[in-house]
């Protein structure tokens, strides 16, 4: 019973960056702030260092911003090992500011989650799938294609014109085969769509990838959209 209160009254705020998480812990009356790295053993030690600090994890509310860079990893971890992990939403986030007089750049802040966190109680996170998860990894992967295409397109008519024609042909040669790479990336994603029908649609899906860019996910596609 003692575990049940003292996890009622513990909640947990994060800020993600690239390398660091900062992890600010309102347990009662207290404010304790920790920075770790933004990989596997830093979840292991934040994890410790609650425990250290007397606060359950199984349960704990942990907030943080899954719209942020570099957030799905340390939440999916942490859902993994027992906690409640909540998603901050933008637009509901903004009120709360708004609400406490607090600036807009903020937002990201840890304290802010943390009391936001204990103030609002947001909705529970659920980890996506891994077929959606493997659906935004080919999207990345064909968009860091399609932007070396572009770059490599935008050289093309310098060489010409610079009369760098052993250039020219080379860079030619070199888009045609990441024309090629394009072409398969986007086999492989429709291909994978048909396996997992109804997966939500991604925010990587805003870009215009040609034969997947009028697709919706989430239909069936038996009718070759």
């Amino acid at each position: 019973m003692k575990d049940a209160i003292k996890q009622e009254t513990a909640f947990v705020g994060i800020e993600t960056s690239k390398l660091l998480l900062k992890a600010v812990l309102r347990s009662g009356g207290d404010v304790l702030c920790k920075v770790l790295e933004n990989d596997m053993a830093g979840y292991r030690w934040l994890r410790s260092w609650l425990q250290r600090n007397d606060v359950p994890v199984m349960g704990l509310r942990v907030c943080m911003r899954l719209d942020a860079p570099y957030s799905e990893a340390p939440a999916r971890a942490l859902a993994d090992m027992g906690m409640l992990v909540c998603d901050a939403q933008p637009a509901q986030l903004a009120d709360y500011l708004r609400n406490q007089g607090l600036p807009a750049n903020a937002a990201h802040s840890a304290v802010v989650l943390a009391n936001y966190c204990k103030d609002e109680r947001p909705a529970r996170w659920t980890p996506p799938s891994p077929a959606y998860v493997e659906l935004r990894l080919w999207l990345r992967r064909l968009h860091a294609i399609v932007g070396v295409r572009k770059q490599e397109s935008a050289r093309l008519d310098a060489h010409l014109q610079a009369g760098q024609h052993a250039l020219h042909a080379l860079l030619r040669q070199q888009i045609a085969c990441l024309d090629a790479q394009i072409r398969q990336h986007e086999t492989a994603i429709l291909e994978h769509v048909r396996r997992h029908p109804g997966l939500p649609r991604p925010p990587e899906l805003a870009g215009d990838y040609q034969r997947i860019a009028r697709y919706s996910v989430g239909a069936s596609l038996a009718g070759g959209r």
